[in-house]
């Protein structure tokens, strides 16, 4: 399969589950599916073409802007980084759908948490936990849900 294929296989699939969080995300199955299936998916892929881009061969390294690029600079290597910025921000989003429903925040204030995190990640995740703190009237964060004891 070529790495185009890949690559539109692994945005549409991460699309259909952004879609079915924001739908079901009241629904159990729904986070076992993600989690159980499309998480196991997407590692492997990511596992295949992190190894095949970044082999033996590759040269580069974590130490610095230029070798962290130097690292990435093949096909196989850049699919991989792309799979594992849809791995993580499914995770977070399938995080902040979860927490929201333990919390009652409603769907709709909930949609630009969902929209900004699958599009750039952290300022999703930022925006939501300003909605956890208006919803919650409080600060600081924990990311357990926890019930207010009477």
């Amino acid at each position: 399969m070529d790495l185009e294929t890949v690559f539109s296989i692994a945005n549409s699939l991460a699309f259909f589950c952004w879609i079915l969080l924001f739908v079901l995300y009241q629904k159990k199955w729904v986070y076992k599916f993600l989690y159980s299936f499309v998480f196991g998916i997407l590692s492997l892929a990511y596992l295949f073409f992190i190894l095949k881009g970044i082999g033996s061969e590759s040269q580069g390294g974590f130490d610095s802007l230029a070798n962290v690029k130097t690292m990435f600079s093949s096909d196989e290597a850049v699919l991989a980084g792309w799979i594992h910025y849809l791995a993580f921000d499914l995770f977070v989003g399938m995080w902040i759908c979860h927490d929201s429903g333990l919390r009652n925040i409603n769907r709709w204030i909930l949609l630009p948490c969902l929209l900004l995190t699958f599009l750039m990640g952290p300022i999703g995740f930022l925006l939501y936990l300003l909605v956890r703190i208006g919803y919650e009237k409080s600060y600081p964060q924990n990311p357990f849900f926890e019930k207010s004891v009477s």
